[in-house]
């Protein structure tokens, strides 16, 4: 830790001396003052409810979250270095360097975070496909209303490219199938609102066979070992519609992705393939819809999202049980929350999020899938005090998979989180 804060205190120094910069820290510590689990079972496998109080959890993410965040520039030049927990120790999150030799040109190295409408109830739960948060470099360029990005991700063996006859054993792929990863985005503004396009392209991909480690709740060590693997041939493209009236913000999106089918020598290396009802490997189409309004009038905010995502319409799986999965391919999310802040500075809201409103499990006992009702609810209150900030809250998760294997428990808890930022 001590070496960390050697690092920021010089990156901060060398940063005022070179550049007129902005150095910003950010500590979020948190816990829970009470939790109470209600899947745990004991030695004889009956279902028990597990009950603590007090305790801790650190959340650290680099979206909203950071660490810690340094970051200099100037009109012509800037970097950013962002922080994050991970686990007992920090981590690098995003880095990113960028350049103006004109105006209207800006060229990036590093992480990026490209995307056409975002959802600012948990900044995490828009489409996917339309998000490019990978490390590469890209190209942006502005006129007027019009701005665009070109990105190319880093890929394997190369910054540009991966090697794609080493990972296949063969000569026989094409020349574009080389491209790990190409995104292009496009943005018109004008007083009718703002409209938006993207198109991304990835090429099959390696995964290498990955060992993870974490400590069970008896303390043992636990190793998990996921095998080595391909991702298909993926295209995403899609359009959105953003715009304010008055108090009024809402947006649309609507984005299509595509994966190529595998071959058999593909399928053999571990491939991820994906199957129609007869079992016969294919390619798969995947459209997604989603959309998100705010209403802000004085002391109160509201917002709502809903997000409708399907894989082939719900006809295919990539793991060859059809029949079974075939309605878990449909997903459908709501998310909302309404803010209210008092005289005094105290904000109070209310949020719900039901992550798959069309979510069927198998239950312990029986043979055919059912609706599972899964949802997280949090009723709290947030304020400040000088340059920290503090949120509470009470949270009810619903449609939890207990002991037994029904989707029938409740745990409930009271997370707390205090932050100091300056």
């Amino acid at each position: 830790m001590k070496k960390i804060v050697g690092i920021l205190a010089a990156a901060a120094v060398l940063a005022t001396s070179v550049f007129a910069a902005d150095v910003s820290a950010k500590v979020r510590v948190g816990g829970k003052i009470f939790d109470m689990d209600g899947t745990k079972s004991n030695e004889k496998g009956d279902e028990v409810s597990a009950f603590k109080l007090f305790t801790a959890d650190t959340v650290s993410h680099t979206y909203d979250a950071p660490f810690a965040t340094i970051s200099t520039s100037t009109d012509e030049a800037g970097a950013t270095v962002k922080f994050i927990r991970n686990g007992d120790n920090v981590g690098f999150g995003d880095v990113q360097v960028w350049m103006k030799p004109i105006e209207n040109l800006k060229i990036q190295a590093g992480s990026h975070d490209l995307a056409m409408n975002k959802e600012t109830i948990d900044y995490t739960e828009q489409l996917k496909a339309q998000c490019y948060d990978t490390y590469g470099y890209s190209l942006g360029i502005t006129y007027d209303a019009i701005s665009a990005n070109i990105a190319l991700g880093t890929g394997q063996g190369g910054w540009f490219f991966q090697d794609a006859i080493a990972a296949f054993g063969t000569t026989e792929e094409p020349a574009f199938a080389l491209v790990k990863d190409l995104y292009v985005n496009f943005a018109y503004g004008a007083d009718f609102g703002t409209i938006s396009a993207f198109f991304r392209y990835r090429g099959k991909t390696a995964k290498e066979a990955e060992t993870t480690y974490a400590i069970n709740d008896e303390g043992v060590i636990e190793a998990t070992t996921t095998a080595a693997s391909f991702d298909p041939t993926r295209i995403d493209f899609g359009a959105g519609y953003k715009n304010t009236i008055d108090s009024l913000t809402f947006f649309v999106d609507v984005v299509g992705s595509s994966f190529s089918a595998s071959t058999d020598k593909e399928e053999k290396a571990g491939m991820v393939k994906y199957l129609d009802k007869n079992g016969k490997t294919r390619s798969a189409f995947d459209l997604g819809v989603d959309a998100f309004v705010q209403y802000s009038q004085d002391a109160l905010t509201a917002k709502g999202f809903i997000k409708y995502e399907t894989l082939d319409f719900g006809h295919l799986n990539s793991k060859g049980d059809a029949d079974i999965m075939a309605d878990n391919n449909t997903i459908v999310e709501l998310l909302a929350r309404v803010d209210y802040k008092l005289d005094n500075g105290l904000n109070l809201f209310a949020y719900f999020k039901d992550a798959n409103l069309l979510n069927k499990q198998t239950k312990a006992g029986d043979t055919d899938p059912s609706a599972v009702f899964a949802s997280t609810i949090k009723l709290g209150a947030s304020g400040n005090v000088g340059i920290a900030s503090w949120e509470t809250y009470l949270q009810l998760d619903t449609g939890v998979n207990g002991a037994k294997g029904k989707y029938d428990k409740v745990n409930v808890s009271m997370p707390c989180y205090i932050q100091v930022a300056f």
